[in-house]
């Protein structure tokens, strides 16, 4: 399996390139960006060993860069790193670069081209990522029971595909799930969609297979679980089929029973918010929805929306909602000096 840079195992190895950056790491004074930058080395050099037989700093060139360029832009595009995150992990790649080239290591920096770094998602602040509001979840929501009940008054829309979409789109709009938690990543064989076997809807939890790549414990929160208990007696499922089936001109899962891909879940919103009666500013993306829900409970509660979102810290939290926690403490600052 082509195992992307942020999911590899960041143990030393032995040979030239983990000798350059254990001599790096020497130099690096703070502790905590020492280990982060140890963290994303050591896993790029298990990927260039690896995936590309690259074992020593003179044998990387910008191809290679932009190829770990394009992997960190699949992860954020799967949902498993943001943006920002991307952008820093091969600006610690450049940086190392940059050191071997005052080191004599290499003669110069292959990261700092415009082939190499091309790949990488465009810089967004926090206000220019998507983030779904309350309206957006409300009317995308509706829009999709809507096509649920045309379908059943109209042949020109597919009955079982309505069910399957309504479902998906309640299941992002209400649980804080990446959706390359839910369905299927074309370049990834271990996510392979979520099976209902992995799902409880009398205890309104799921088991997804989380961004470290190991099964978490997610919530359904209320408003989805029956949109998801209806499209299950529809289907009547079997424990090891896909939740999101993709389904054949017939309107049956195909055998055996492939989930539908992350593109999918963007060309259903899409579609949907194209045929809505509501207009959107663009049309939303999966991951606004985690942006959305857990920027809304962040605002009552930060640690409500650590565990929601399944933030390993809370400082990931505060840092993916920095407008929101700016906000928060001065309005806790006005409080206080409002009382004096």
């Amino acid at each position: 399996m082509n195992r992307l840079p942020p999911e590899y195992d960041a143990t030393p190895g032995d040979d030239a390139l983990e000798a350059a950056i254990d001599k790096r790491l020497v130099d690096i004074d703070s502790g905590r960006y020492r280990t982060n930058v140890a963290s994303v080395l050591r896993k790029f050099a298990a990927w260039s060993r690896d995936q590309h037989g690259i074992t020593s700093p003179e044998h990387i060139d910008d191809d290679l860069c932009r190829q770990y360029a394009r992997d960190l832009a699949r992860a954020e595009d799967r949902d498993e790193i943001s943006p920002e995150t991307a952008r820093r992990y091969f600006a610690y790649l450049r940086s190392f670069l940059t050191w071997a080239v005052y080191e004599g290591l290499i003669q110069t920096n292959p990261a700092k081209t415009n082939h190499a770094e091309d790949p990488l998602p465009t810089d967004e602040t926090e206000s220019d990522q998507q983030y779904w509001t309350t309206r957006d979840r409300d009317a995308i929501c509706a829009t999709a029971t809507a096509r649920v009940d045309e379908a059943g008054e109209s042949e020109d829309i597919d009955r079982t595909a309505a069910y399957r979409n309504q479902a998906l789109v309640f299941l992002l709009a209400y649980s804080g799930a990446r959706s390359a938690e839910l369905v299927a990543v074309s370049d990834d064989e271990d996510r392979n969609g979520l099976r209902w076997r992995h799902v409880d809807l009398n205890a309104g939890t799921m088991q997804v297979f989380g961004k470290n790549r190991t099964r978490e414990s997610a919530p359904i929160l209320d408003d989805a679980i029956r949109p998801l208990r209806r499209w299950k007696q529809l289907r009547e499922p079997d424990d090891d089929e896909a939740v999101f089936p993709r389904l054949d001109n017939a309107a049956k899962a195909l055998e055996p029973t492939p989930s539908i891909t992350t593109q999918s879940a963007r060309n259903v919103l899409a579609d949907l918010c194209d045929w809505s009666e509501y207009d959107f500013e663009e049309p939303l993306k999966p991951h606004g929805a985690r942006r959305g829900l857990g920027r809304e409970i962040y605002r009552e509660n930060p640690q409500l929306a650590q565990d929601v979102l399944r933030h390993k810290s809370i400082e990931t939290t505060h840092e993916g909602y920095a407008q929101e926690a700016a906000k928060r403490t001065r309005d806790e600052a006005n409080d206080i000096i409002g009382s004096e």
